[in-house]
């Protein structure tokens, strides 16, 4: 039987209008009785109306005390007490990587959307997807769990810390007074440790999966080739599992092998490929029977198209002829051809060799050797210094543009420091001393800015040094232009590696599931149930009264 309770008992005093309706409602007794002849006549009446004689307690009377008390109950906030127990749950549905083998991640959407169902309305909900960036939601949103997105995340939260600060601690963001129950779904995956604490669900079993770690590419841009290093591993029952390995997309030719690999140890695979000229996206995948986890199988990777760039030579008169031969020398490395310069045809290179070039460094790619540049605010077009020799030459061996190269017997013979361009993004590569001989300009605000590419200006002429005479030149030369096509060069990785502890299903944390606690459920007040019992009084004394009065008119 449920506990009644009056929610709004300092009302009590109105209980003392019950008896005071009881005195007003019945008629005072006679102070002297007296019987009259008309007595036979009266209880004839009565029996031939079927009627009894007058009492002080009748129907009617109790109709009306019924309704006064229903009244004065509800004034009084008569109700059901609830239940004791928790108000407020907070759901951890793990969204790690690795809830989606098995349909993990699904299965545990589904059950708490089937729990939540259940719940009372009172029961404050408030769901944490854990995995990949934290998601909340609170309220309808909670119940209905909209848009918890994919589990694809790297687990970054320690779950069983996190249950043990919401179920402890009564200032955390998630909670707002005690008596909070934290419920966790996970796949015990990668967690160490399970929570202790509140209700606990766990999903997935142990399962063969095998995963691309990561992918290192040798890119020889502007030319076909390419070189991969592909880092897999596998897990799985016994010690060794058969995987196939392969590359395709963007490329001439797709590549793949199969091989058997240790379990739990990390296999290189290289190969070499030929990419097309127009790019494109170029994905690495492993291959494994019965792979449980196939989120972790692909590598994507976005190729830049081949250039075929039309190389555009200036050159002073006494600049001899080491540009032209150097640009005919990179046009056939990177398949683009030798043009005359031309305003209203855009060119992929601009090569300068002495001399003054109008452009605005930075907004242009070009290598300019000791040529004057008389773009807006450049004030290159001044009469050039004394030249000067430059010995002990130094490089900036931390650019990648320069790495393994050996400039140590280069020789510049004359070099003028005010062809160089200063300012906001200007990086100095080359030196004499402290004074820089060559410079990469990235423009500020420009085209340069947006994709990272960028001109290459030396202080000197080519013929003003050794330079186009050192074996390391058409090297410097072509990577020189692959700097200055800057991101349009470089290859996009849309990938990333997988979470360390998502790739081994055999090895995750396990405990017996915990159900949920009976919650709490507030004091459920009467007041209009009483209200329509009185009402419903009323109405049946009205309808005794409209019947005795119609007996009446007939007798």
């Amino acid at each position: 039987m449920p506990d009644l309770i009056l929610l709004h008992a300092e009302r009590a005093w109105w209980l003392l209008t019950l008896p005071l309706v009881l005195w007003l409602v019945i008629p005072p007794r006679p102070r002297r009785v007296e019987a009259t002849a008309h007595l036979p006549q009266w209880e004839a009446a009565l029996q031939g109306l079927r009627r009894r004689r007058p009492r002080a307690f009748s129907l009617q009377l109790l109709l009306l005390l019924l309704a006064a008390a229903c009244a004065v109950l509800a004034l009084l906030g008569l109700g059901v007490a609830g239940q004791v127990g928790p108000q407020r749950l907070v759901v951890l549905l793990d969204g790690s990587q690795s809830m989606a083998a098995h349909s993990a991640f699904e299965r545990a959407r589904e059950r708490v959307v089937t729990t939540l169902a259940d719940l009372p309305a009172e029961v404050d909900v408030r769901v944490l997807r854990c995995g990949g960036p934290m998601l909340r939601r609170h309220g309808e949103s909670a119940r209905r769990l909209h848009d918890l997105g994919a589990p694809a995340g790297s687990r970054h939260v320690d779950l069983a810390a996190l249950a043990g600060e919401v179920a402890g601690d009564p200032t955390a963001d998630v909670t707002a007074h005690d008596g909070v129950v934290v419920w966790t779904l996970t796949d015990g995956q990668g967690v160490g440790t399970l929570p202790t604490v509140g209700a606990l669900t766990t999903f997935g079993a142990a399962a063969s999966n095998a995963a691309v770690l990561g992918v290192t590419v040798t890119d020889r841009w502007p030319l076909p080739g390419l070189e991969l290093a592909i880092d897999v591993i596998g897990h799985g029952a016994g010690a060794e599992l058969a995987v196939e390995v392969a590359a395709r997309g963007a490329v001439v030719a797709p590549w793949s092998v199969t091989r058997r690999i240790p379990v739990g140890e990390v296999v290189r695979f290289e190969c070499e490929l030929e990419r097309t000229v127009p790019g494109g996206e170029l994905l690495v995948e492993v291959a494994l029977a019965q792979d449980a986890l196939p989120t972790d199988d692909r590598w994507r990777l976005q190729l830049p198209p081949l250039p075929a760039p039309r190389i555009a030579v200036l050159a002073a008169a006494e600049s001899g002829p080491f540009v032209v031969a150097a640009a005919a020398a990179l046009a056939t490395e990177v398949r683009g051809q030798v043009v005359a310069p031309a305003v209203e045809e855009p060119v992929g290179l601009l090569l300068v060799d002495g001399g003054e070039v109008a452009i605005e460094p930075g907004t242009v790619r070009a290598l300019c050797f000791g040529a004057r540049f008389g773009g807006p605010g450049a004030g290159g077009a001044a009469e050039p210094a004394v030249a000067r020799a430059a010995a002990g030459v130094e490089w900036d061996r931390q650019q990648p543009f320069l790495a393994g190269l050996d400039l140590s017997e280069l020789r510049v013979e004359r070099w003028n420091a005010e062809t160089l361009p200063t300012g906001p993004g200007v990086e100095p590569f080359l030196f004499a001393g402290e004074e820089p001989l060559a410079v990469v300009h990235r423009g500020q605000g420009t085209r340069g800015a947006e994709d990272g590419s960028a001109s290459v200006h030396f202080a000197f002429r080519l013929a003003d040094s050794n330079l186009p005479l050192l074996a390391a030149f058409p090297q410097l030369l072509r990577r020189l232009f692959v700097r200055s096509y800057g991101a349009a060069a470089r290859i996009r990785v849309d990938s990333t590696p997988p979470p360390a502890g998502e790739q081994d299903l055999w090895l995750r944390a396990t405990a017996p599931d915990r159900p949920l606690p009976e919650f709490g459920t507030p004091d459920r007040p009467l007041g209009a149930w009483l209200l329509g019992g009185g009402a419903v009084a009323l109405l049946v004394r009205i309808l005794c009264r409209r019947r005795d009065r119609a007996v009446v008119g007939q007798a």
